[in-house]
């Protein structure tokens, strides 16, 4: 009896050995992009809805089809964009005669100087279609040495940067530039917003600025944060080192 206990042991112990092996496996292939090029535009995106469990995406690399993530609410990984300038993503499904084939889910162009690109994708409610625009970060466009905000909720946002107050309406771009560049230095950035009826900080993000730094905040309606009881705005940061 104790040896057949061992025998059922040990066979349930390499089946979970198995297991895992292939879900690492699988978790090492849906990083598996291969490492930029020179050339390549590099291109971020920040997803400003949760995804599904069972949604899976890929992208087109070199002819090869990659399984990749997004994330919820968050910023993916960096999409190396080669020998084109649209960022496409797919979907997989089966063609009425049973073949596997790649579906376009997203096609944005990526215009301007420069190779660092950010897309924000949106989704309608009750809706899988989604929407992006994209934003080219050359700096001569958007500038070192300051804050750039995007709006992407449908209502206005107080702001207060180095006491300086703004208001920034729906899905549009407000900059602040930093008035402390010189030196090793903090400040705080505070987003509020009318929820249940008076004006409230939704978020204070404290930032380091040294020079040639620049900041890129994205504002959207968080339905996660609005699931746990807490402000339903989420506010993403994305800093450049000098």
């Amino acid at each position: 009896m104790l040896k057949q206990n061992f025998i059922v042991l040990f066979i349930t112990c390499l089946s979970l050995l198995q297991i895992s092996a292939q879900d690492q496996a699988r978790q090492d292939d849906l990083y598996s992009l291969p490492p930029a090029q020179e050339g390549d535009l590099l291109c971020r995106c920040v997803s400003t809805f949760q995804l599904q469990k069972s949604e899976t995406f890929y992208f087109k690399l070199d002819g090869t089809y990659h399984e990749v993530a997004l994330t919820s609410e968050g910023i993916s990984m960096t999409f190396p964009v080669r020998k084109t300038n649209i960022f496409t993503l797919y979907s997989k499904g089966l063609s009425e005669e049973g073949k596997v084939v790649y579906i376009p889910v997203v096609e944005q162009m990526l215009d301007g100087p420069g190779v660092d690109h950010l897309v924000i994708l949106s989704r309608t409610p009750n809706s899988k279609t989604m929407v992006s625009t994209a934003h080219n970060l050359h700096t001569d466009i958007y500038p070192a040495n300051a804050l750039h905000l995007f709006n992407q909720t449908p209502l206005s946002l107080g702001v207060q940067v180095d006491n300086v107050n703004a208001l920034v309406k729906p899905l549009e771009l407000y900059t602040h530039k930093f008035k402390n560049v010189d030196r090793n230095a903090y400040t705080s950035a505070k987003i509020a917003i009318a929820y249940k009826g008076e004006a409230k900080i939704m978020s204070s993000k404290r930032l380091r600025l040294l020079p040639g730094r620049r900041v890129i905040m994205i504002c959207f309606p968080s339905k996660a944060r609005s699931d746990m009881g807490a402000t339903p705005l989420r506010v993403l940061t994305l800093q450049d080192m000098p």
